[in-house]
């Protein structure tokens, strides 16, 4: 098979496409957005009450719509990819965007999504 500069070009556009879609379309719950990480190791209980401290606290993001926005906007970065919960909450943490909430150091994308949660029925 013959490839010229054009073929090329698009067979490499193709396979950042996949790569990039790929993982956006998984059916992984252990990433999305209405599921924190938190419940594994806290139980929804726990997180549920976390998540009402949270909006308390946080009064301009006491709405599911307000939340969900918050979570889809990225921090500032130079790689325009959308990056995953784990690597967003280690973000968090490195870049010291982090929030006291009932005792426990969350950051901020887990408290959203604890929040989040605590607005979906049990």
């Amino acid at each position: 098979m013959n490839l010229d500069r054009r073929r090329f070009l698009q067979v490499t556009a193709i396979g950042v496409i996949a790569a990039v879609a790929e993982p956006a379309c998984a059916d992984d719950r252990s990433d999305a957005i209405d599921h924190p990480q938190l419940l594994d190791l806290l139980g929804p209980e726990r997180v549920r009450e976390l998540g009402t401290h949270y909006r308390a606290a946080t009064p301009t993001e006491n709405t599911a719509e307000a939340l969900r926005a918050a979570l889809s906007k990225r921090p500032s970065s130079l790689f325009p990819l959308p990056a995953s919960r784990s690597s967003r909450i280690r973000d968090d943490f490195e870049s010291g965007r982090t929030v006291l909430v009932d005792g426990w150091m969350l950051s901020v994308t887990e408290a959203r999504q604890a929040a989040l949660f605590s607005l979906t029925p049990e």
